[in-house]
């Protein structure tokens, strides 16, 4: 009898609020989930051994110290403590192809001398060899 008057009284709460039962029971099942405090404890522990660290990495970690958890559940976690790693965002990272010197420099077998002191005193050009026209020597 008490089950079904609840059940009364929740579909004229349900109806006053204008919301779906369905809406409700759903937030009933995820509203304020509590992770455990060791989980919490142990994720501020490795951040603060490891400031540079960010969710996955802690994650990594959590799993070498024995906890079995998710990567999504550590950052959920991370942000709701305001631990979260900003320094390297890669949305505001510009695109870099630089990757280095790429090949050898040639030794200087003629001893050029490639430093001057004034402007314009050595300037060098390439020498190119290119088709010019359609190729064959019209006389």
């Amino acid at each position: 009898m008490l089950r079904q008057e609840l059940k009364c009284k929740l579909k004229l709460i349900l109806q006053v609020a204008e919301m779906s039962s369905s809406s409700y029971y759903d937030a009933c099942k995820r509203a304020y989930k509590e992770y455990p405090r060791d989980l919490i404890n142990a994720i501020t522990a490795v951040r603060n051994e490891n400031p540079d660290y960010g969710y996955r990495r802690v994650t990594q970690e959590l799993h070498n110290q024995g906890f079995n958890t998710n990567h999504k559940v550590v950052l959920k976690i991370m942000k709701m403590n305001g631990i979260l790693c900003t320094a390297f965002n890669r949305i505001t990272r510009k695109y870099n192809s630089y990757v280095g010197t790429v090949g050898r420099i040639a030794p200087n077998r003629v001893n050029r001398r490639f430093i001057t002191d004034r402007p314009y005193q050595k300037v060098l050009t390439d020498v190119t060899e290119m088709r010019w026209g359609s190729g064959t020597v019209d006389e």
